[in-house]
């Protein structure tokens, strides 16, 4: 439960704008990468102050920053007073829990939202939030710890020969929200081929740990729903700005990042569906042979009642018994059982209940 609410109590109580951390310290030292390039060389260098990496920013060259560790209130307190960012910005960018989400002033544009991996031991869906700034000549993206998410894109500036296009803020921004979204397209067709392969399971084996994995997969779904559902608003807010950053030769990528991340909601809304009905099917199933079960002993039951009754009759202490001391009486007692069987076994078959 603690992925999707986080704890607040260090928050309660503080005005607006506080930098208070909501989540785990994910790294103990904050990290500085910069990548600052034009279309004809690209300098790649970690800093050690976020000062230093804010001073690089010039007017001729594009400046990305990426800062792993957003658990420093003095790094993010700095980044906002250098890039005049308002604080509600920078108390969004240290809350974890926070819904992806996007906004903009005059000179800048804000995203908020999650960069997601599976972790192969425990089969659960780990995220880290991604908040990213984007202004005339830099970008600035923030992460929880780090990772590898980006690294496509550093290889595309690295061997790109002409960065003309990547050479703006707009479309470094597209790149690193669509290599978010592809991400996301990744882990619901791995979630989705185990998906896909329990319904043999649910059919044939009927395994008691099956509850349990319908059970996880309808919990990561729901965890990505959680993103993936506010994640629509952001990419078509950004689709629709009106923002002098966003150029026009960017909007047909901003559009379709836009149907990504429908085509990705789609998919979510497909396997979540179908993890419900594999669900429905496995207690129907359940059922089914609890009813079958039933259906067996109520049978035995019918059959043995009757013959218990003639048995006990038999088995009463009195002294004048017709059948007692007569020479066939055993037999008899047999004639009558057998014949019972046999009616009831015919009685159920015209039923079909045998």
């Amino acid at each position: 439960m603690a992925r999707f609410i986080k704890r607040r109590s260090f928050s309660k109580g503080t005005k607006p704008g506080s930098l208070i951390l909501i989540g785990k310290q994910q790294t103990e030292q904050v990290i500085i990468r910069v990548m600052q390039y034009d279309r004809n060389g690209l300098v790649e260098k970690e800093t050690e102050t976020i000062d230093e990496a804010l001073s690089m920013i010039n007017e001729n060259e594009l400046t990305w920053i990426n800062i792993y560790g957003i658990h420093d209130p003095e790094v993010i307190s700095t980044l906002g007073e250098r890039l005049n960012v308002d604080s509600l910005i920078l108390e969004d960018i240290m809350n974890t829990d926070h819904r992806p989400k996007y906004s903009e002033d005059d000179q800048k544009l804000y995203f908020i939202s999650k960069l997601l991996s599976l972790n192969k031991e425990t089969n659960r869906i780990e995220a880290d939030q991604l908040s990213i700034i984007a202004g005339e000549n830099y970008v600035v993206s923030l992460q929880e710890k780090p990772g590898k998410h980006f690294d496509d894109v550093r290889e595309r500036i690295r061997k790109s020969k002409d960065r003309s296009r990547i050479n703006h803020p707009d479309y470094l921004a597209y790149a690193l929200l669509d290599c978010m979204v592809d991400t996301y397209l990744d882990l619901i067709v791995e979630i989705g081929n185990a998906i896909d392969a329990l319904e043999t399971e649910i059919l044939e084996h009927r395994e008691r740990q099956t509850s349990q994995k319908i059970y996880m997969h309808r919990t990561e779904l729901n965890f990505l729903r959680q993103i993936v559902l506010p994640l629509k608003e952001l990419t078509f807010f950004f689709l629709k700005s009106e923002s002098d950053i966003i150029r026009d030769e960017t909007r047909s990528f901003i559009e379709d990042l836009n149907d990504h991340v429908v085509i990705t909601h789609e998919r979510l809304e497909v396997y979540y569906s179908l993890v419900a009905d594999q669900m429905e099917i496995y207690n129907a199933i359940i059922s089914n042979r609890s009813n079958e079960i039933m259906k067996v002993l109520t049978v035995f039951a019918a059959f043995f009642i009757p013959l218990t009754f003639i048995a006990g009759i038999y088995g009463m202490n009195f002294t004048h018994i017709p059948e007692l001391n007569w020479q066939y009486g055993y037999l008899f007692f047999w004639i009558i059982i057998i014949g019972v069987v046999l009616l009831l076994t015919v009685y159920f078959k015209r039923k079909k209940w045998l």
